[in-house]
This record gives structure tokens, sequence and C-alpha cells, in this order.
């Protein structure tokens, strides 16, 4: 049986088996189940197409643009996008939505859009109206071309989001991840959504091995792990230079790195002292500090949003399962003790939970649990999911599955609510694993 990536780690690690200052601090956050406001009921009106917007290919990037914009409204779980259903619409057959109408369905605020196309550039002027004042709240006129009308969506709903809510989207945000074609796995990345997936750090190895990819807190870099030179090293992908370069190449595994929020420091695993310990690295790759000291298997890190903080991965008590640290070793303690293997673990951007993956009947299954150990909550149930990566915003988990099966055994990329509402497959072919989001890129 083709193994995943939580027990593929773990048969892994078996087989290979002072300048930091920290005070010690409390385990300590805000507990919240995702957002605590209400949503904003809007109404997205059709969009008016001006004279210019006339042959067929422009009037479909018309229709996609406004389906991408509804779709993008929603995906912030700030907006309840209203309707008029069809019995509503059939009263008003032949006539234009009043005012009056869009109060009738619930919509707080109208958005409506004019579209235009001026020498090969759409033009979208948004006019945003507080329906019970009939006031004007938001007006702004967007330029781009119909080959980029992702973007001119992505860049609306962006906008809309932050004036009407004050919180920042994830629409530009990116996503890497493993992603192996049947000729080996290379690092890639992609939008949000899936789209625009693109190839960095290629390996010309005739059978390249490179996962577990992770971002910097600034998203300029890629940290991964790849045997492009024999050995399971650590790289650091820069996109400024457009190259690779080694961080460690200790012998042993150099696995699971992870920047701290902060910039200042890399987590990883390493093997080559003779036992899996965590470590923290400067981002030259010197280590600065052994954080712990087991002769159990102690591996996946990963920051709290104070950069205080590690939750990572043992089997000091004979199984898998996850534990939560200062980042000077001290006050260790265990948080999950459901099942018998748990890994992946991802501290919530927000501070207040943990993802992780649990077995359970052979399969593995992604849950959130409070930093206090309580309220352990399961987001999956169908085929085996893995490998849960935050959002920027804390309000969308990224991780690996294979769809009970539906794909054959091949992983694929898929995105969920906070709550495992909402889930979607991103338009990825071949077997992905192991994502990571970045924050925001512009």
């Amino acid at each position: 049986m083709k193994k995943s990536i939580p027990s593929l780690i773990f048969a892994l690690l078996i087989l290979f088996a002072n300048p930091i200052s920290a005070q010690k601090t409390d385990i300590s956050g805000k507990i919240t189940k995702g957002r605590t406001t209400s949503l904003i009921s809007v109404a997205l009106d059709k969009f008016i197409l001006d004279a210019s917007i006339v042959d067929n290919f422009d009037i479909a990037v018309a229709d996609s643009l406004h389906e991408l914009l509804k779709s993008d409204l929603e995906y912030t779980l700030y907006f309840n996008v209203v309707q008029p259903d069809s019995a509503f619409l059939v009263d008003i057959v032949g006539k234009p939505m009043s005012l009056d109408d869009w109060i009738y369905i619930g919509a707080q605020m109208l958005i409506k859009g004019r579209l235009s196309k001026r020498e090969g550039v759409f033009s979208l002027n948004i006019d945003v109206i507080e329906t019970s004042r009939n006031k004007l709240m938001y007006s702004h006129e967007y330029l781009g071309e119909s080959g980029r009308y992702r973007y001119l969506a992505h860049k609306v709903a962006d906008d809309l989001l932050q004036n009407l809510t004050g919180e920042k989207s994830v629409f530009f945000s990116k996503i890497v991840f493993s992603r192996d074609n049947g000729s080996g796995s290379q690092i890639y990345i992609c939008d949000f959504d899936g789209y625009n997936p693109i190839q960095i750090a290629p390996d010309p190895s005739p059978k390249p091995i490179n996962v577990l990819p992770s971002w910097s807190a600034a998203g300029d870099k890629v940290y991964f792990t790849s045997y492009r030179k024999g050995n399971p090293d650590l790289y650091c992908y820069d996109f400024a230079a457009n190259s690779a370069y080694p961080i460690s190449t200790r012998q042993g595994l150099n696995y699971s790195a992870v920047q701290s929020p902060d910039g200042k420091w890399l987590a990883v695993a390493l093997s080559y002292a003779n036992n899996f310990e965590i470590y923290i690295l400067d981002n030259s790759g010197k280590i600065q500090k052994q954080v712990t000291y087991s002769r159990a298997i102690d591996t996946s890190p990963t920051w709290s949003p104070n950069s205080k903080q590690l939750a990572f991965v043992s089997d000091r008590t004979g199984s898998p399962q996850i534990y939560v640290t200062d980042i000077d070793g001290f006050n260790i303690r265990r948080l999950t003790y459901i099942g018998d293997y748990n890994c992946d673990p991802a501290w919530s951007p927000k501070g207040d939970r943990l993802a992780f993956t649990s077995r359970e009947n052979g399969l593995f299954q992604i849950y959130t649990i409070d930093i206090t150990g309580q309220n352990a909550y399961k987001l999956t149930d169908l085929g085996s999911n893995e490998a849960p990566a935050w959002s920027p915003d804390g309000l969308h988990i990224v991780y690996s599955s294979d769809a009970n099966g539906a794909y054959e055994g091949a992983y694929s990329l898929w995105v969920m609510n906070f709550d495992g509402s909402g889930k979607r497959k991103l338009p990825i072919d071949g077997v992905c694993k192991s994502p990571s989001w970045s924050v925001n890129l512009r």
C-alpha cells in the first residue's frame, strides 16, 4: 500500500534515526470559533455593458468576471451574497431591479458595475450603495486586460473587503507544494485558488525528490528538502535571485524547516547527531539552539504567531503526538490525546487553534484543537486527508487529499473553511502534497 506523507516521514526518521535569549512563557491566546461579526448581506447586480463590449468573447469575459467576483466575495466569509429567486424574477420580468427590490431580498449593500473596453483594456467602474439610505459608500475604476480578468476580480474583491470591513483578503497570497507528474517530485507555487501553477527551483535529477516546502515569513523565499545531491538537504529558493541554495547539508535528514513569523529564525528537524531533534537555526543555516532532548523522534515544528513557542510531533510516549514547548525547550506539554497517531501540526495565525492530522481506521483525517488541548474538532471524514496549512487570515485551510479514492490514490490539493465547510478541489493535476500558504504578496 502506498504510504502517505505522515507515515512516510516517520518511516524515514526511524531509518535516519545559545545565542537565542527567550523568557519562559505560558501558552496563551484568546479562544474563538472563527469570526465573531455578522455577515454583511450584499447584492451584486448584473454589470452594465458599454457599447464597446460587443463580441461574444468580451461578453463571456464579462460574465466570468461577474461570477468570479461573486465567488471571491463569498470566499472571504465576511459577505453573504444575496440574489433574487426565480419566483421574484418572474414578478418583475422585463423590469430592472429597484432599490426597494434589493432591500426586499435582504441586501444591505448593492454593488453595481459598468464595464467598457478601450484599446484592448477593460475598464470596470464599481459603485457600492448602502440600500437603507441610498448612499454611495465606495466608488472606483479598475483597469485590466481581458486575459487577466481573474486578477481584476481579485483586486475588486480585495478592495471591497478592505473598505467595507477593514479586513485583509488572501487573494494575493500563494500556495507552495510538492508536485509529482510521474517523473519525480518538484516544487511548485500557485495562486490561492489553485490557478497559475509555476515550477520553482527545478531539480534536473533523473528521479527528483523535493518535498516539504514552506514559505518564509515575508513570502520572498521558500524552504524545502531536496535529495538532488543524494542526502536529504535543506534548501532555500530566493525569488529575487531565481535560484536555490543549500541551507543545511548535515549528514542525515534535514527536514521540516519553517521560518519564525518574525523572520529571525528557522525551526528544523535534524538527525545528524544520531537522533531526530528540533533545532533553531539562523537564516544562514547555523545552529543557534537545540530545542528538544529526547531519545524519541521529534519533528514537524510549527511556530506560534508571536514566535515564542513551537508545536511539534514526538513519539516519546510510544506513538506520534502533538506537543508544545517554549523555544528554549522548557514547559513541554502534550497537546493531543485522541487517537494513536497525530502529526502535521499547523498553528493558526490567529493563535487560538492548531490544525493537525490524526489516523483513524488506517486513514488520516484533519482536526483542529484549542491551544489548551481542548475542543478537538474533526474537519474531514472522506478518504485520507493530511498536511493542513492555514491561510494568512486564519479562515481557510489548504490540505492534501485523495478524495476517498476518487483519484485512485493520487493526492490533490483541497481548500476548506476553518470549520470544515466549503471544501473544494484546486484545479491542479499530478500528485500534490505538503502545501504551505504565504502571506499576501502585494
